[in-house]
C-alpha cells in the first residue's frame, strides 16, 4: 500500500526548494525594476541616498518581506505537511470497501485487494480511496472506488471518427510501447514513454541561494527583519498620515473638542444645574482605570417635580453640558430617591475613543478608508513582472 508519510528532512526540502523557486522570481522582477529605475534615475553621487532608501525598501516589498514570513512560518508548515500526510496514511489504512466486488474480465468474486490509493474523483470535492484488485480465477485486475462503483479509464478516441481506441502495450527494458488502434476506420500509432533517467542538469547555484533565501545566516536573517520591521513602520506611518489628511474634518473637530480636568467639571456643572434647580453638586472619588469614571451627585429643590421628570432634565442638562467635551453621561443614567439624585460620567481620552466619539456626535464621514493609501496620483514605476511600485 502506498504511504504518503515522508522523513521530516523530505519536507524541510520541499519547503526550502519552494522558498527558493518563489525568491529567484521575485528577484528576477526585482532586478528588472531596478535596471528601469537607474535609467530613470542613474546611481551617481547627487542620487545614492535616494536610490538606496527607495530601492531598500522596494526590495523588502517585492522580496524581503516574503523571505521574512517564509523563515517564520516554516515550522508550522512542515507541521502542517507532515499531519496532512498522517491523515491521508490513516484514512487510506483504514479505508475498506462497502460492498463484495465481482471480476469486470469474468465476473467471479472473491478478489484480493493488491493497493490502495487516493485519487481524484470527477464529481467530488475530495479525493477518494481507490482499490486494485486481483482476480485468482483470470488473473487480471479490476479497479473500484471505495463504495464499489467501477473505477471509468479515460479512453482515448480515434482522431478521424471519434470511435474509442483499443490499446496494447509492451515492455522492453525501460521503454513502454502502446499501440493504439480504431475498431471502426482501423487508423493506428504508437506512444513510447521512456522510463530511463534523464539526469537534470545540476542546480549549482541551489546551496547558496537556499542559505540566503531562507535566511540561514543569522546576521543576514537578522538585517530581514530589522528592514521588514522599518518597513511595515513606514508604511503604518504613511497610512495614518494620509488617513489624517483625507479625513482633516474629523480631526479638527477633535482639536476643537474641550477636555476638562476633573476639577473642572465642578464649576463646568454646577451653575448650569443650580439654575435648573439642582443643588449640593459634588463629585464622588475617581475611579482610575483603563478608563476614568467619576460618580456625581446632588438634590432637587422643586417640590413639584415627580422622580421621571427630575431624572430626564438632570439627563438632559449633563449631556448638553458636556456635548463639547470629552466627558459623557454612562448609559446606566441617573438614578433617583427622594429628590436625591445620582449618576456616573465617563472620560474619552485615547485618540480612536475621541475619534468615534466625534464621528457619532456630530455625524461626520470618514472620506476614506486608511487601506486606500495606494492611490493612481502617486507616481509609479513598473517592474519587469508588471507590478507597480510607489515611489
Amino acid at each position: 500500500m502506498h504511504s504518503y508519510l515522508r522523513d521530516r528532512q523530505s519536507y524541510e526540502d520541499r519547503y526550502d526548494h519552494t522558498t527558493v523557486f518563489i525568491a529567484r522570481l521575485d528577484m528576477k522582477a526585482f532586478f528588472g525594476f531596478q535596471e528601469k529605475w537607474y535609467e530613470q534615475s542613474p546611481d551617481n553621487e547627487e542620487n545614492k541616498f535616494r536610490n538606496s532608501w527607495h530601492l531598500n525598501n522596494i526590495y523588502m516589498m517585492m522580496v524581503g518581506n516574503k523571505l521574512v514570513d517564509r523563515y517564520n512560518e516554516r515550522e508550522q508548515a512542515i507541521q502542517a505537511m507532515i499531519v496532512e500526510d498522517e491523515a491521508r496514511d490513516t484514512r487510506l489504512s483504514a479505508a475498506r470497501l462497502t460492498s463484495e466486488t465481482s471480476c469486470e474480465h469474468c465476473r467471479k468474486t472473491g478478489l484480493r485487494i493488491t493497493d490502495k490509493e487516493f485519487m481524484h474523483r470527477d464529481g467530488h470535492e475530495d479525493d477518494g480511496v481507490l482499490f486494485v484488485l486481483r482476480c485468482g480465477a483470470c488473473d487480471k485486475n479490476t479497479v473500484v472506488w471505495e463504495d464499489g462503483t467501477l473505477w471509468e479509464r479515460r479512453h482515448t478516441k480515434c482522431p478521424k471518427c471519434e470511435s474509442v481506441m483499443e490499446t496494447k502495450s509492451r515492455r522492453r527494458g525501460k521503454v513502454i510501447t502502446t499501440i493504439y488502434t480504431c475498431p471502426n476506420c482501423l487508423h493506428t500509432h504508437k506512444d513510447k514513454l521512456d522510463l530511463n533517467s534523464k539526469d537534470e542538469p545540476e542546480d549549482l547555484d541551489y546551496e547558496a541561494d537556499r542559505r540566503a533565501f531562507c535566511l540561514e545566516d543569522e546576521k543576514v536573517r537578522k538585517e530581514h527583519l530589522d528592514a521588514k520591521f522599518r518597513f511595515e513602520d513606514l508604511i503604518r506611518f504613511a497610512k495614518e498620515h494620509k488617513e489624517k489628511e483625507d479625513n482633516k474634518h474629523i480631526y479638527d473637530a477633535m482639536k476643537e473638542m474641550k477636555k476638562p480636568k476633573i476639577a473642572e467639571l465642578t464649576p463646568l456643572l454646577q451653575p448650569v444645574l443650580e439654575k435648573a434647580g439642582y443643588v449640593d453638586f459634588s463629585l464622588d472619588k475617581p475611579e482610575m482605570g483603563k478608563d476614568v469614571f467619576v460618580g456625581f451627585n446632588c438634590l432637587d429643590t422643586k417640590s413639584d417635580r415627580n422622580d421621571y421628570d427630575s431624572i430626564k432634565t438632570l439627563e438632559k442638562l449633563v449631556k448638553k453640558t458636556l456635548a463639547d467635551t470629552n466627558w459623557r453621561l454612562m448609559s446606566d443614567g441617573i438614578h433617583y430617591r427622594l429628590g436625591y439624585l445620582n449618576g456616573r460620567v465617563r472620560a474619552y481620552e485615547r485618540e480612536e475613543d475621541l475619534k468615534n466619539l466625534v464621528i457619532k456626535d456630530r455625524k461626520l464621514k470618514p472620506r476614506r478608508q486608511a487601506d486606500e493609501l495606494l492611490e493612481t496620483k502617486n507616481r509609479t514605476l513598473k517592474g519587469s513582472d508588471g507590478r507597480e511600485i510607489i515611489l
